[in-house]
């Protein structure tokens, strides 16, 4: 029998009222402490009614809030927090890091396609698709470089693609950001201070803004038009971004059907390649 999901992902697996979404953030924003809390505590801290927070919980296949709060104190126990700490921990996988991370990948994979909205993936499909559109990319840690990747294949679809690289640079590179530009933002866990000011600055500018995040009730997504929400993974030193690749080069196949300018942009490209002697075997 698989192990029961944990709370973060049940959460951006489900479809959850305003109250739950505010329940959500709570526990996001809260933890540890908030595993802690009994039912009267959760209760003033979110100034929800008892009745709202077993309905929460219920929603997302515990059996009640105490079930909750018992396999919520298990996660914590069992390691998510930092890399910082579970290095000091020393864990290893009982199966071996080779089959632990590959198990977690397909469990993240699976998660992720269960909580994404169709809708959401096919308007931002469109949204990064339009090249009459310039698309600007931010994030930062991790996934940047993952969004560099994105650009690089991106470029062989449509012209006007913008990495925002070196968070001191950010400023320069949107200062010609039109109202019709798109921005696609990423961010986990945490909220990155920069992430949150260019999703702002790109609405007050009229962008549109698309936002993939594990956090459905991420205080980013009030700052964005069009939230893909995925999973991640909480087992090994380092979270895995798997579900992050999977979702993006998904949006590049999408965004193949329509951008027109396809073909002859991959043709230049190769035409390019084969003038600069980049590849040999061709």
């Amino acid at each position: 029998m698989p192990e029961p999901a944990p709370l973060l992902d049940r959460v951006a697996a489900s479809r959850l009222t305003p109250s739950g979404r505010r329940l959500a953030r709570f526990y996001e924003d809260s933890l540890p402490g908030a595993a802690l809390m009994n039912l009267q505590e959760v209760c003033e801290a979110t100034g929800l009614s008892s009745a709202t927070v077993v309905r929460f919980a219920r929603a997302l296949g515990y059996t009640g809030f105490k079930d909750m709060s018992q396999r919520l104190q298990a996660e914590l126990r069992a390691g998510i927090d930092r890399p910082i700490d579970r290095l000091r921990r020393g864990r290893s996988p009982a199966d071996g890091a080779l089959v632990s991370r590959f198990a977690r990948a397909r469990a993240d994979l699976d998660a992720s396609l269960a909580a994404l909205d169709p809708r959401a993936f096919e308007t931002a499909a469109d949204l990064l698709g339009d090249a009459g559109r310039p698309l600007y990319l931010g994030a930062v840690a991790s996934g940047r470089p993952l969004l560099q990747h994105f650009a690089l294949l991106a470029s062989y679809l449509r012209g006007g693609v913008v990495v925002l690289a070196g968070t001191d640079r950010w400023a320069h590179a949107l200062s010609g950001m039109p109202p019709r530009a798109v921005l696609l933002a990423s961010a986990f866990d945490r909220t990155p201070a920069m992430v949150e000011a260019v999703l702002e600055l790109a609405g007050a500018r009229g962008a549109t803004r698309v936002l993939i995040t594990n956090r459905r009730a991420s205080p980013l997504t009030t700052h964005a038009d069009v939230v893909l929400v995925i999973s991640h993974g909480s087992d090994g030193v380092f979270r895995s971004r798997t579900a992050l690749l999977a979702t993006l080069e998904a949006l590049l196949d999408a965004m193949a059907e329509r951008c027109p300018d396809a073909r002859r942009r991959a043709g230049d490209i190769e035409e390019a390649f084969s003038l600069f002697r980049g590849y040999t075997d061709a």
